[in-house]
């Protein structure tokens, strides 16, 4: 599913306007926020890739993605032996698009990070 735009925007409200409905658009970024929406504690990349069935590589790019648009949070956890992960969680359940005149488009996500 193409957004149908891609001209280069200028307004940073605009350009995060773009960011989130470009995430929106993609099949495995909804996955992801509607399978984090429904967890009860973050999850980590290797979670999500096996929940969600997508491949670990296209789970860490659209983790990427969804965390530019802010639609989630990351935190880094330290594990008692050294080693860390990064979790991921969202409070994101709704995104409003509106078009105006001054700055094309706006967006508001409720709850945002």
């Amino acid at each position: 599913m193409q957004t149908g735009l891609r001209r280069n925007p200028t307004n940073p409200a605009e350009m995060q306007a773009e960011q989130v409905l470009e995430a929106l658009s993609d099949r495995a970024c909804r996955q992801i926020l509607t399978t984090l929406q429904g967890a009860a504690n973050p999850m980590t990349a290797q979670e999500l890739s096996s929940t969600c069935d997508v491949p670990l590589s296209t789970t860490y790019r659209k983790l990427e993605q969804l965390s530019d648009a802010n639609l989630l949070e990351e935190t880094l956890q330290l594990r008692a032996n050294g080693t860390h992960t990064h979790e991921y969680r969202t409070e994101v359940d709704s995104v409003t698009v509106c078009l105006n005149d001054e700055d094309g488009l706006d967006v508001v996500i409720p709850g945002e990070f």
